[in-house]
């Protein structure tokens, strides 16, 4: 799906006051897109009759100009996800103006503004936006990836203030922000909930806040887009048939600054270690720079890296999904809050380059991370187990361990793992003579170590410090807006009932901009990142502004604790993320960990633990109960 506008139904041009240029460079894009769709991958691209606006064969429609109303552009679109199969892309591009509106409803943008397109009927005269807002397209994206397919869009155009493609000689060609403008609602809009087998990527020509510029090198007497002739010129590159979008980003981003461009920062986010055509890979890749032989890594204690774990290094995101062509491995030797210090194993052949990518290989943790008691009757299962329990490397014996080694409550042949308190932490790992016994007790344990090593982020003040990066944070039903949050029900915690919608919700209370992210620990040991959303890299969150993410609710009743971090400057939060362990009942505000969770969900901070600088952490938690709340 190509769509190029350089003609606006109702711009300046067409009606003299109105608040907006033409464009001169957008149809060009559109049609240069399409032709290397052709060139580097194979597509068969339609070819539309003299004239015409609107041209269609099995594998793209093009849009331009007149005939890129707002109607024909999301009629294309779902013709095509109803016709597509699991493991088809959808791309959609588009070259034209760009614009935003207020959201202060949704808060779905850390800026507090949510973005549109605009097509070519957008802005008319009897006051109708026209434009198509980013949530309708969020929709589409949901059903698409729900269905299996591969959604990826890219965009020469600008969400900002200005929401500009420069025109020649510094003209500028803008589009105000919306004002008073409100999306269709979302049962209007008739959504599918996200999910399924597919995944979405978006490639934008500039970040918020800033302009996407067009020069020269169009078509004769016409422009080009900045970001469009750097991607196209990437593509076109050897080697980068089979690139990550993520190394696609990185190239286009040199190649935009070098073109003269330093104020436009094209950006990504959504399935980055993916490649166009091809299935994505969940894995957590860190950035490194090759400093004349040190090799700092982008990552540290703020995301899940721990001294003595171990990386592998190559040249390109697609090397490290593909776990090909590694260049050399190493160590981490020191960890501070946002950065660590690796040592190469092995000299590397020939001369690293600058920027670099890792893959954790290895996570170490300390092999008294966990204290582990072994509540088995004398015989050939306890011995077992206790070898098995010390071959782990990250637990060590104790009787009055917080983790207890038990018998299987269906099965007393089988071994289970149970907190202190009761809590049922892996239902079942086998028989303690089972081969594969040791390596399900290693993967429970690591699990239980990772939540333990997540939760031990948690700060506060102590004395008379304040805390550097306070965060108010709630999470609590559907459509609650702040600033006082619902106390919590009788017994600590906040209850939530079966099937109730839900939304979190945090506010930057410092004085300072900061990055905000939630993570929710389920009844399982699940880590999840809930904010910011999968894929979605945002600003810094301004003092005093919410930024929320609604419509999620519980699928198993128990404990949830929500760890909420707030930076001076970006984590890798996503790494602390991880599947679960296993089954847990409802016991909650039993244990010291859970009663000092309890007591953070009301407010209380511990004061036993000092700020640390540049960043902090809270933890709140909440019940989901299996019966209604009250």
């Amino acid at each position: 799906m190509v769509v190029g506008i350089d003609r606006y139904r109702y711009s300046d041009a067409q009606m003299p006051g109105a608040v907006f240029s033409d464009l001169r460079g957008a149809v060009g894009d559109a049609l240069r897109f399409k032709q290397a769709l052709a060139d580097i991958y194979g597509v068969k691209v339609d070819a539309p009759v003299d004239d015409a606006c609107d041209s269609s064969n099995d594998a793209t429609t093009t849009l331009t100009d007149d005939c890129a109303t707002r109607a024909r552009i999301l009629e294309a679109l779902e013709q095509r996800i109803s016709t597509l199969s699991p493991g088809d892309t959808l791309l959609f591009y588009f070259a034209g103006h760009g614009s935003r509106y207020r959201d202060d409803e949704a808060r779905d943008q850390d800026t507090g503004y949510n973005g549109t397109i605009m097509p070519t009927d957008a802005r008319r005269p009897d006051g109708a936006a026209g434009d198509i807002f980013d949530v309708e397209l969020k929709v589409l994206k949901d059903r698409a990836t729900a269905a299996g397919l591969y959604f990826v869009s890219i965009f020469d155009s600008c969400n900002s203030a200005t929401a500009t493609r420069t025109g020649a000689a510094g003209q500028s060609r803008s589009a105000p922000a919306l004002v008073g403008a409100t999306p269709p609602a979302p049962d209007a809009m008739q959504g599918s909930a996200a999910g399924g087998d597919g995944y979405w990527v978006h490639l934008a020509a500039a970040q918020d806040g800033e302009e996407a510029q067009e020069t020269g090198g169009g078509a004769v007497g016409a422009r080009a887009g900045v970001f469009t002739t750097a991607l196209l010129d990437t593509l076109r590159m050897p080697g980068m048939r089979n690139a990550t979008f993520g190394d696609l980003v990185h190239e286009v981003r040199l190649r935009v600054a070098a073109s003269g461009h330093p104020a436009q920062t094209p950006s990504g986010e959504g399935a980055l270690t993916a490649v166009l055509g091809a299935r994505s890979r969940t894995v957590v890749l860190y950035d490194l720079r090759n400093y004349g032989g040190t090799t700092p890594l982008q990552a540290g204690v703020t995301g899940a890296i721990t001294p003595g774990s171990r990386f592998a290094i190559y040249a390109s995101q697609a090397d490290a999904v593909a776990q090909q062509s590694s260049l050399s491995s190493a160590s981490v030797t020191a960890v501070a809050a946002n950065s660590a210090t690796l040592k190469l194993d092995t000299a590397p052949e020939g001369t690293l380059p600058a920027r670099l990518v890792a893959l954790q290989v290895a996570h170490f943790l300390p092999a008294d991370a966990l204290a582990v008691a072994i509540d088995l009757p004398g015989g050939p299962a306890r011995a077992a187990a206790a070898a098995a329990l010390r071959a782990t490397g990250v637990a060590v014996v104790a009787a009055d361990g917080g983790t207890r080694v038990v018998q299987a409550p269906d099965d007393p042949d089988a071994i289970a793992l149970r907190a202190a308190d009761g809590t049922l932490l892996a239902a079942s790992l086998g028989r303690a003579d089972d081969s594969a016994f040791g390596d399900r007790l290693a993967d429970a344990l690591r699990k239980v170590a990772r939540v333990q090593q997540l939760l031990a982020l948690r700060t506060s003040a102590s004395g008379t410090e304040a805390d550097p990066f306070p965060v108010a944070a709630c999470i609590a039903a559907d459509g609650y807006r702040p600033p006082a949050c619902p106390p919590p029900a009788a017994g600590g915690v906040r209850r939530i009932g079966p099937g109730e919608r839900i939304t979190a919700t945090v506010i930057n209370r410092a004085a300072r901009p900061a990055y905000v992210y939630v993570l929710a620990i389920d009844p399982y040991n699940a880590v999840d990142l809930v904010l910011p959303k999968p894929g979605e890299f945002d600003q810094a969150l301004p003092p005093n502004q919410p930024y929320r993410r609604s419509a999620m609710s519980f699928d198993t009743p128990g404990a949830y604790r929500f760890v909420v971090i707030s930076s001076a400057r970006p984590i890798r939060a996503d790494a602390f993320q991880q599947a679960g362990t296993g089954a847990r009942d409802l016991a909650a505000c039993t244990s010291p960990l859970e009663r000092l969770l309890c007591a953070s969900s009301e407010g209380r901070r511990d004061v036993g633990v000092t700020a640390v600088g540049d960043w902090s952490a809270q933890v709140s938690t909440v019940l989901a109960t299996t019966e209604p709340s009250p």
